[in-house]
């Protein structure tokens, strides 16, 4: 591993989750032993949402034809983007719950090392109707990790979406591990799409960074053009002025640069992601949450130089709406669906001393009750101070 990642925390530790995942098929194939495929295999359900409403889920094929990608190995390649959507919808019975992954997606992906996708039950239906709650909803548009899908998300996204909310989840192409478009085509990781062997980490970061940001403003540009559009679900039933934007990792960068760039973002949140881009240096002004992992007592020097950063890029935003929160006994990789199904991380470290179900339970608290506050003008006595409903949150100084 090279030794810029030392630096940058969070990508090492997705890096270091490639190697033990390496490790771990080294270990098991000297052993003899199934134990990979016996996790792989295991039956797991995903956390109930909390809401409501049922959730409908469906995926969208956007395709950029003002820009070329410059994350394709082939030039002159136009961007396209595979947007899912989870959303509040009509409670309907005898319902059949959609796979983890569509056949194609899973197909794609079995050669990497995670949960076989047909032993996860979600909780959302495929193609539902809208719910009827309410004329228009609010919107949340999601960037995943590095190298990950918005389905590795699932339970945090499907909570939302049964609390009222419009989930739009973009696949970065070319930075996710793969892609799978509509029409069978295939997109995989590209050397120009994620921050492996740069020499310079956070000029590579800088510069991704910006690329995905304008796939989320496309993306707000897209939403416009589909509440307009008769004939649709969601016609005129977004409500683009209740627009939130947030992340995981460097999809939690991306929330940052993107609220930094346009105004049309209403409040953002960073889920355990170094910072990068103009965010950095220039500041924000619209609310803006941040919730690490467990930093303990933050005496490294890793550490301290992520809080200033975060302390530099919420300066501008006005005290009563910045917030600065760390989970105890979490790890990076917590805020994902791993800590739901994939318990064999707990050995290697990548997932904390936390129970898995608990942080999650935790992380969907924590990112409702920012988004009510600021979406919706629903207070949460959680975004105030600590409380005893969940001591394991820690506020930090910003």
């Amino acid at each position: 591993m090279r030794a810029f990642f030392l630096s940058h925390p969070r990508l090492k530790r997705v890096s270091v989750f490639v190697l033990i995942l390496l490790l771990i098929g080294v270990i098991i194939l000297a052993a003899g032993v199934t134990l990979l495929d016996v996790q792989r295999h295991r039956a797991a359900v995903l956390p109930a949402p909390t809401g409501s409403s049922a959730v409908g889920r469906m995926e969208y094929d956007w395709r950029d034809q003002s820009q070329d990608d410059p994350l394709a190995p082939r030039a002159g390649t136009k961007r396209e983007l595979v947007v899912w959507s989870w959303y509040p919808a009509a409670q309907t019975r005898n319902v059949h719950f959609a796979p983890y992954l569509p056949a194609q997606w899973a197909q794609a992906s079995d050669n990497q090392i995670v949960q076989s996708s047909d032993a996860v039950q979600t909780h959302s239906v495929d193609q539902a109707p809208l719910a009827p709650d309410a004329a228009r909803y609010p919107v949340l548009i999601f960037e995943p990790g590095m190298g990950k899908m918005p389905t590795q998300y699932t339970t945090l996204l499907e909570d939302l979406a049964s609390h009222g909310y419009i989930i739009f989840a973009i696949t970065p192409t070319y930075s996710s591990n793969m892609v799978v478009f509509p029409d069978g085509r295939k997109a995989e990781a590209s050397s120009a799409g994620n921050l492996d062997n740069v020499s310079n980490i956070q000029a590579a970061g800088n510069q991704l960074v910006s690329v995905w940001a304008k796939d989320v403003i496309f993306v707000m540009d897209q939403l416009g053009r589909l509440n307009t559009t008769r004939g649709n679900r969601f016609s005129e039933h977004l409500d683009l002025t209740r627009l939130g934007v947030f992340g995981h990792s460097f999809g939690g960068a991306t929330a940052a640069q993107v609220c930094h760039l346009d105004a049309r973002c209403k409040a953002g949140i960073d889920l355990d992601g170094d910072l990068f881009g103009d965010s950095v240096q220039t500041s924000l002004k619209q609310p803006f949450m941040v919730i690490q992992h467990d930093i303990g007592a933050c005496s490294d020097n890793d550490c301290r130089v992520f809080q200033r950063e975060i302390q530099s890029t919420l300066r501008t935003v006005p005290q009563t709406k910045r917030y600065s929160l760390s989970i105890k006994g979490t790890e990076h990789f917590n805020f994902s669906d791993y800590a739901a199904y994939f318990s064999l991380l707990h050995a290697f470290g990548q997932l904390g001393s936390i129970d898995g179900l608990r942080g999650i339970q935790i992380t969907r608290a924590y990112v409702r009750a920012f988004f009510d506050r600021y979406l919706n003008s629903i207070s949460s006595p959680l975004l105030n101070a600590a409380t005893s409903t969940y001591p394991e949150v820690q506020f930090l100084t910003s």
